[in-house]
């Protein structure tokens, strides 16, 4: 990205009085950056066109400082329900990324299934097909999911052992199941 430490986070700015961040963003780093960048400026258009200016996004590179990262497993929830909606970059890695997954949780624990289903829009990245991917993820296993670190995949894992790894794995393949069926799925 050419970013580095606390300059990525100047491209941020505080939210205003009154406003709500359109979008939580949820996307793998492994996938490919110019495809999550045209899907974003797609994403970004439409929304343009329907609501007269350009939406907002919680990002965790601009929005995080990156010497703070761990800090935010336990603001994750706070981060991802205080925007409007949750936007899922589907690529390929996604259903292997640990904290895709932990993101994805977040937005279930604390909402009834209905309200977060409906705050959820996935946006599969071009080239991949939406429901073999829904189906990647329909088969979750948090023992196939990584982190980039170690260290904040040991945390995760050790907060998901807490609520047992096979009920995690249960409810991210039910989350998955209800997502294909229910959730908005932008064009691919």
């Amino acid at each position: 990205s050419g970013f580095s430490g606390d300059s990525v986070c100047e491209l941020s700015r505080p939210v205003r009085p009154g406003e709500v961040i359109d979008y939580f963003l949820s996307h793998s780093w492994s996938d490919p950056p110019e495809v999550k960048y045209r899907a974003l400026e797609v994403l970004a258009a439409d929304f343009y066109s329907s609501h007269g200016r350009y939406p907002t996004f919680w990002f965790d590179l601009c929005c995080i400082p990156q010497d703070a990262v761990t800090d935010q497993l336990r603001m994750l929830p706070i981060n991802v329900l205080s925007c409007r909606m949750f936007l899922l970059l589907l690529g390929a890695t996604v259903p292997k990324r640990l904290w895709c997954a932990w993101e994805l949780f977040a937005i279930f624990a604390f909402s009834s299934q209905e309200q977060a289903l409906n705050r959820i829009v996935v946006y599969p990245l071009a080239g991949e097909g939406t429901d073999d991917l829904l189906s990647d993820l329909c088969h979750f296993n948090v023992l196939d999911a990584t982190c980039f670190d170690p260290n904040h995949e040991a945390r995760l894992l050790r907060v998901i052992s807490a609520l047992g790894m096979d009920r995690f794995n249960q409810r991210m393949q039910h989350l998955a199941q209800q997502i294909r069926k229910h959730c908005v799925t932008s064009p691919e």
